[in-house]
């Protein structure tokens, strides 16, 4: 007969007491920092990419460049509606809006 082995189950327990409201606040702010780097930084690309295909719209059709900046919004579209991450990002989004509105509004009563 074979003997069971027991292996000593070991789990670290995260005291929140021991964080301080200041230690909060600093994380805090050192988060809200961050994203206004990524906030400033996405703006930029955001800039850079708008002035890209006007560039390119003016190139490639100097006669028209409006209806090949259309079909560029086109492709675009399409390529983010291909986009295997979109469905999940959306899912998340729901998932975040839901809990918003649980917090908003409170759970499910209890009977």
């Amino acid at each position: 007969m074979s003997q069971l082995r027991s292996t000593p189950i070991t789990c670290t327990i995260i005291s929140l007491v021991a964080i301080s409201e200041k230690e909060i606040s600093e994380a805090l702010l050192h988060i809200a920092e961050q994203f206004n780097i990524i906030d400033q930084r996405l703006a930029k690309l955001t800039v850079s990419v708008i002035a890209l295909k006007g560039t390119v719209a003016k190139q490639m059709s100097p006669d028209d460049p409006e209806a090949l900046l259309a079909r560029i919004e086109s492709l675009e579209k399409l390529l983010t509606e291909r986009d295997p991450t979109a469905a999940a990002r959306q899912e998340f989004s729901d998932v975040i809006e839901a809990v918003k509105l649980l917090e908003k509004h409170g759970g499910p009563k209890q009977a």
